[in-house]
């Protein structure tokens, strides 16, 4: 048999009730083989109605690039499983997200460190228990201001605080492979939904792929034997990258966990109290309005995750 996924989809969303929010909850093995397959096809199709998008794969043949943009337009998620993963548990986690209250209209800026190459820090609703990573890049260390702004319950909310960007950071060599995994996986996005042109996408897809050593649709690793690099003169930039990230894996084991949260001097949030009021004005990590447990747990873990773990000094 074949799966048409986009009639599926399409029959689904004639069916849609205009008073009622309405979530979609798809377990498949994600392999698109007949009907419409194009990505774009499948964002403008996403675009038509209000709707949440949360999709389950099985199996190592899953076509998660497209469910990636199906659930993430749409603002929901989607989750690889495993034969040895319990399906019916995840799906009741996706459930408990939808039935909580959300944050919409997330925004995040920094201010200082010369940010640049940031994937995007905007979204449109942030779900209960769900993590927020973002990746980029510095130039100039030092103090940086960091910014969410965010609607809960209606009511907008500004969370702020100060953190430090380090000279130079080497606990984590790993990070500069996931900052151009986490890129390319923007470009290929930018690419289905008409926003930069195909020539350009490939070619800095290309481009970071060479210099980070990575595995992409347009190129490929090849395995030869110690004689056949100094036969053909080729740099082993891959074993060099690994030696580092080794080699801080090594060393990050020996030493006690160390907490990479920034704001613990000017904490972005409260301590956590059901409907604890922020107070407002012009000093550092400070907010307005309540904010719940669960949303104060997401976002500080989320701020010294971004600060120190996600960025790199170029």
């Amino acid at each position: 048999g074949g799966t048409n996924l986009y009639a599926g989809l399409d029959r689904g969303l004639q069916s849609l009730d205009s008073d009622r929010v309405t979530s979609f909850i798809l377990v498949t093995d994600g392999v698109t083989n007949t009907g419409i397959v194009e990505r774009d096809k499948f964002a403008r199709l996403m675009s038509q109605a209000d709707i949440r998008f949360f999709g389950f794969l099985l199996g190592n043949q899953s076509n998660w690039p497209l469910l990636e943009m199906v659930c993430h337009s749409t603002g929901g998620y989607y989750q690889q499983v495993s034969n040895s993963d319990d399906i019916i548990g995840q799906i009741l986690l996706a459930k408990n997200k939808v039935l909580h209250e959300s944050i919409h209209d997330f925004d995040l800026q920094i201010k200082g460190g010369g940010v640049f190459d940031v994937s995007p820090t905007q979204v449109k609703k942030v779900l209960y228990g769900q993590q927020l990573v973002f990746f980029g890049r510095y130039s100039d260390p030092g103090m940086a201001k960091l910014e969410i702004r965010a609607r809960i319950s209606g009511k907008d909310e500004v969370y702020r605080t100060e953190f430090n960007f380090p000279d130079l950071e080497t606990d984590n060599p790993e990070i500069e492979r996931l900052w151009a995994q986490n890129r390319i996986q923007q470009l290929e996005m930018e690419k289905t939904t008409g926003r930069v042109s195909m020539e350009e996408t490939d070619s800095a897809i290309t481009d970071l792929a060479l210099q980070y050593q990575l595995v992409t649709d347009y190129t490929s690793m090849l395995v030869l034997s110690d004689e056949q690099f100094q036969r053909y003169n080729i740099d082993r930039r891959n074993l060099n990258r690994m030696q580092i990230e080794s080699q801080a894996v090594q060393q990050r084991s020996q030493l006690p966990a160390v907490n990479y949260r920034v704001d613990q001097n000017q904490p972005a949030f409260g301590n956590g109290s059901q409907g604890a009021s922020l107070n407002g004005g012009g000093s550092g990590g400070s907010g307005a309005g309540a904010i719940s447990p669960w949303i104060a747990c997401m976002l500080a873990g989320f701020v010294g995750y971004l600060a120190r773990k996600t960025f790199f000094n170029q």
